[in-house]
């Protein structure tokens, strides 16, 4: 069963300068899961111009009910101004998130002090199987659902950190975790134990880790084990991690500073820069660029296809019209019914002299535009 919720984000300017605001469908979703033994909620937002003939990455927010609406807008934002890939977003909920998220019970809380009221066996311990429960129950249906490029990333914050942390060596499906002032004074630190004596030196994985400002040393013990784990990560060559603190931000306003440049050390080289109409860039350099961007990533990566028309608009306006049919031509592969490609790529193969193709280019545009005067006008003075 599904529902739709409609949520509104302001979307980036478009190629021509057009800045919209857009409607966001987030999908509902129940599972059965046989695992869980019992019916679990999960939310998927699509890229706004989701295309199922393309393959996306698929980035899973624990915490859903409080951190989804927050790293869904950002991720957005971020995609839509070329900064990341445009991703599948997916929050996770859930009914009770100690018990899902904890691999024991703790009898210490985040002082390091006794507590054994806290966690007990009613809400504590069940993580082995909330991991069973995502990567063989959802993410197998998100694959079934949609266009997924098989690239994962899972981000967790506090207590969604520490089992982001634990399950490091022994999950299966992500490339990347975004550890975000993880709670790893659980079980005193059981976390990095784990990682000292089960992680695989062959084991690759992309890892952000940050944390909250200790103000006035209040929470020493909570930022020791951050600490620790930072060290522990180091020990592993293949493991490819970056630690950061934010002084200023207390357990939940770093979140959004951690999502941004947790982004920014994952996806660091995806961005081709470019300016205005007098950027040299053609099909050959966007392509190079994004063939070394995965080799530092180890997974492949695509150009965004609307770089394409840029890349063709620039090219025009430089008056490198085989450049630009070049580069409209692999657009209109995947949008073919884009009329302003396909008048653009008219007027390039007409200034060059093939009026076949260009009345081609002209007829389908107006087919999709039949008010346009203007592409009438161009199809009558070939």
């Amino acid at each position: 069963m599904k529902n739709s919720l409609i949520y509104f984000i302001f979307l980036s300017a478009s190629l021509r300068a057009q800045v919209d605001t857009n409607l966001v469908e987030i999908i509902n979703y129940s599972i059965d899961s046989k695992i869980l033994e019992t019916e679990r909620n999960y939310w998927v937002s699509l890229p706004s111009d989701y295309d199922a003939a393309r393959l996306y990455p698929v980035m899973y927010v624990l915490d859903a009910e409080s951190k989804f609406s927050i790293t869904n807008a950002l991720e957005k934002d971020l995609s839509d101004n070329g900064k990341i890939p445009q991703h599948i977003v997916v929050g996770i909920t859930h009914q009770n998130r100690k018990l899902d998220m904890s691999f024991s019970i703790s009898n210490v809380n985040c002082y390091d002090d006794i507590d054994t009221i806290a966690f007990n066996s009613q809400n504590s311990g069940n993580g082995l199987k909330f991991l069973a429960f995502i990567e063989e129950e959802l993410i197998q249906e998100i694959n079934l659902k949609y266009s997924t490029s098989g690239f994962n990333m899972l981000l967790g914050h506090s207590l969604g950190g520490y089992f982001c942390s634990y399950i490091l060596p022994i999950q299966k499906s992500f490339q990347s975790l975004q550890i975000y002032d993880p709670s790893i004074w659980y079980s005193k630190g059981e976390a990095i134990k784990q990682i000292d004596n089960n992680l695989s030196q062959n084991t690759n994985c992309f890892i952000f880790l940050s944390s909250s400002g200790n103000f006035e040393n209040q929470f020493a013990n909570h930022h020791k084990k951050i600490e620790e784990l930072n060290q522990s990560l180091k020990h592993f060559s293949n493991i490819h991690s970056e630690y950061k603190t934010y002084e200023n931000e207390h357990h939940n306003s770093m979140y959004l500073y951690s999502f941004l440049d947790g982004m920014t050390m994952l996806y660091k080289g995806y961005e081709i820069k470019k300016g205005g109409f007098e950027t040299t860039i053609d099909v050959s350099i966007i392509e190079e660029h994004y063939k070394r961007f995965s080799k530092t990533i180890q997974f492949e990566f695509t150009p965004p296809i609307n770089l394409y028309l840029e890349v063709g608009t620039i090219n025009f306006h430089q008056k490198k019209y085989q450049n630009c049919i070049e580069a409209l031509e692999i657009y209109l592969d995947k949008s073919s019914k884009d009329p302003y490609a396909l008048e653009l790529i008219g007027d390039a193969y007409s200034i060059i002299g093939q009026k076949k193709q260009s009345r081609s280019s002209y007829t389908k545009a107006y087919e999709l535009c039949p008010e346009n005067t203007r592409l009438k006008g161009k199809i009558e003075n070939l």
